[in-house]
């Protein structure tokens, strides 16, 4: 079988953080050592900024880069994030923890299963994950993830960051390591008449041609829809946030929480997760970095208008209505296929759900790894260079709508009763979330059809119980045979979560 000419030159459109983790990843893969790798971005065009919060999977992320944690942190502004607080999603005042879960959580994680399955089915008082994960604990007591000691085994964690600062790490990376940056605005795109891209013009009329194009333009997708066509699938009658509105806060100086201090203060205080508060037509955003809290009210414009969401954002973080915001439009959905021909879609112009669960660099994050694992067989011959691509898409088509899946149970369980979250509880949801849904709502075997549907989901057991037992979805009138477990036991494994962390994670001067 013919071999195929070989790839010498990939360009990379787009910097932010998607195109500089490319350029970073690539740069440091020998696969590619031989390759030449630009990137080209404008500098008219910043980073988003919605995506300053990440899931466990980032760390693996920049130590497969070799770079110091401490390193890249302190640049960044970065702190560490052991999950996500959901604040007032049923409008009642409640709130529950989603925790990232490691292998010390697994005893005590199935008492809160065994709880939460008892409560489902008539059993029992409403059980929230939040003290049965060791992550939950940590928050109750904003203590930091890291270890004070060595840990038996390792633990998961995520970060939150500054964007823009994250993407001029990767960029000094890159460039170090011979990827060639171009600053300049790409004003027309040039194919061949098989539909490959040729050349991107710039606007000083310099063309540049590669054999290969790693798109990462963000919303605007000028490679893979706008020159090559390839159709976008939109998520806007699903997801029906579109919007978003932000304004930063200074980090304030340490000070004891007192009863007195406003929800503003105490957010500031959380410094080690994430606060997704519910509003009026969507949720707020509170990120704590080290010199700043990022606050965003993500949105729904068919609900609320801009100057109401700004005026609504402002009064919750407790600032003055002339306070500078910075207004955002949000395109909610996902590429037919991320990788169609000679170029590859990753980042914003790949997919985008929104960022209630911090899922838009690891969808940038397993792109890139699943590509890097195919390029080798790419490059053999036409049979292998379609099925390399078949299977990057499918691989990223179900990850997608797995997420999309779990961010939807978060409307479509939610007891509020504005008119915007009556109509997210009414739209369109896929086959498998109906049967997940009934499932646990009905108090039959949930956990049967998880593992039918294990290949499919984005989120695994831990997650969709944290969710569904913290938002205590339920039939009320349900009264299904079922044997609690004891008072005695569920007490030993809150217990044993926080001797955990006494042992581990507190100070050593506490």
């Amino acid at each position: 079988m013919k071999v195929k000419q070989a790839i010498r030159k990939i360009i990379i459109l787009g910097g932010g953080t998607a195109g500089w983790m490319a350029a970073a990843a690539l740069a440091n893969n020998p696969v590619f050592a031989a390759i030449e790798l630009c990137l080209v971005e404008s500098d008219n065009i910043g980073t988003i900024g919605v995506g300053e919060g990440s899931t466990p999977h980032l760390k693996r992320f920049m130590d497969n880069l070799g770079i110091s944690e401490k390193d890249w942190m302190e640049r960044c502004h970065a702190s560490y994030k052991t999950g996500i607080d959901f604040i007032n999603w049923n409008g009642d005042g409640q709130q529950y923890f989603h925790p990232f879960y490691f292998q010390m959580d697994v005893k005590p994680a199935e008492v809160f299963f065994i709880n939460a399955n008892a409560r489902r089915r008539g059993h029992g008082n409403a059980v929230k994950p939040d003290a049965f994960f060791s992550s939950g604990v940590l928050a109750k007591h904003n203590l930091s993830p890291r270890p004070n000691k060595t840990l038996p085994c390792t633990n998961e964690y995520g970060y939150h960051f500054d964007a823009t600062e994250l993407a001029n790490y990767l960029k000094d990376y890159a460039c170090q390591r011979g990827v060639r940056q171009i600053i300049a605005d790409v004003v027309e795109v040039s194919t061949t008449q098989h539909q490959q891209i040729e050349t991107l013009i710039l606007a000083n009329g310099e063309r540049l041609s590669a054999d290969f194009f790693i798109d990462a333009s963000g919303f605007s997708a000028k490679l893979i829809h706008k020159a090559l066509g390839v159709p976008f699938q939109s998520f806007a009658e699903e997801l029906l946030n579109d919007s978003a509105v932000t304004v930063p806060v200074p980090a304030p100086a340490p000070a004891l929480l007192d009863s007195t201090q406003t929800q503003q203060a105490k957010a500031q205080q959380a410094k080690y997760h994430t606060r997704a508060t519910a509003l009026s037509a969507g949720w707020l955003w509170q990120i704590p970095l080290t010199h700043r809290l990022g606050n965003g009210y993500v949105y729904s414009s068919r609900h609320l208008s801009a100057n109401a969401a700004a005026k609504e954002l402002l009064h919750s973080v407790n600032l003055p209505e002339s306070t500078q915001v910075r207004f955002l439009k949000l395109r909610v959905g996902v590429s037919d296929k991320a990788w169609h021909n000679n170029v590859l879609a990753i980042g914003l112009a790949q997919s985008f759900i929104e960022p209630l669960e911090a899922t838009s660099i690891m969808m940038t994050q397993f792109t890139l790894e699943r590509f890097m694992s195919l390029f080798l067989r790419y490059q053999l011959n036409k049979q292998a260079e379609t099925l390399s691509r078949q299977t990057l898409n499918q691989a990223v088509m179900q990850l997608v709508l797995g997420i999309k899946d779990y961010i939807q149970a978060h409307y479509v369980t939610s007891q509020r009763s504005e008119a915007y979250w009556v109509a997210a509880r009414k739209v369109a949801i896929s086959q498998r979330l109906t049967q997940l849904l009934k499932a646990w709502y009905q108090g039959e075997d949930f956990d049967l059809l998880l593992y039918q549907y294990d290949q499919q989901l984005a989120y695994f057991r831990p997650s969709w119980y944290a969710l569904l037992a913290g938002m205590d979805y339920r039939d009320p009138k349900l009264k299904r045979p079922f044997e609690p477990i004891s008072a005695e036991i569920t007490a030993q494994a809150i217990s044993y979560c926080q001797t955990l962390v006494e042992q581990y994670f507190q100070p050593k001067h506490s």
